[in-house]
C-alpha cells in the first residue's frame, strides 16, 4: 500500500473511531470467506461498520483519535467492528449468530472510551440497548401516574355513588 492510502486509511480510521460509541477488536483467524462476508451482511443490516485494518494503521489511528489502551491487543489478524448507536450491539450480534462466535475471539472493546479485556466482554451482550433502557424507564415513570389516575378516578367514583345515593334518599 502506497504511503497516500495508508495515510487515507488512518485519516479516515480515526475519524470512525473518535465518532464511535463503541469498537470491538475480533481475531477472525478460521472464518472463509463466505462466512466473513454473512457476517458483514448481518453487521451492516444492524449498522455496525465492520473493517480490517493493519495493526501498525490501527495504531496510529487510535493514537491520532486520542484512543489509548488498545495497544496491547493489536497483534496477530484483527478486525474492527464499530457501533455509532447501540454500543452493546456488535456483540448482540455476534450472540445471535452462535457460528460466528466459534470462530471470532473478541480480544477487547472500547465501550463508552473505556478499554474492555476479552473476560468482560461477553458481559456486554446481557446488558439492555439504550431502547430497551429507555422502554424500562418510560414504564417505571408511567405506573406511579396511572396508579395516581385510578386512585382519583376511585375517589370520583366513590363521590359520585355517594351524591345518588344522597340524591336518591332525598326523593
Amino acid at each position: 500500500m502506497a504511503t497516500a492510502q495508508k495515510e487515507k486509511v488512518v485519516q479516515e480510521m480515526s475519524d470512525k473511531f473518535s465518532r464511535a460509541s463503541s469498537i470491538y477488536l475480533v481475531d477472525f483467524t478460521g472464518m472463509d470467506v463466505n462466512m466473513t462476508n454473512q457476517l458483514r451482511r448481518n453487521f451492516q443490516e444492524s449498522n455496525i461498520e465492520y473493517r480490517v485494518v493493519k495493526n501498525t494503521l490501527a495504531k496510529i489511528s487510535f493514537d491520532k483519535a486520542g484512543i489509548e489502551g488498545m495497544d496491547p491487543f493489536l497483534k496477530g489478524v484483527n478486525a474492527y467492528a464499530i457501533s455509532y448507536d447501540d454500543p452493546t450491539l456488535p456483540v448482540k450480534v455476534l450472540e445471535k449468530h452462535k457460528e460466528y462466535k466459534e470462530k471470532l475471539k473478541l480480544k477487547a472493546a472500547l465501550f463508552e472510551g473505556q478499554v474492555i479485556g476479552s473476560d468482560k466482554v461477553e458481559n456486554l451482550s446481557k446488558i439492555p440497548s439504550r431502547l430497551e433502557l429507555l422502554g424500562q424507564l418510560a414504564g417505571m415513570l408511567n405506573s406511579p401516574m396511572s396508579k395516581l389516575v385510578y386512585a382519583l378516578n376511585g375517589v370520583m367514583y366513590n363521590l359520585v355513588n355517594a351524591l345518588k345515593a344522597l340524591e336518591e334518599k332525598k326523593k
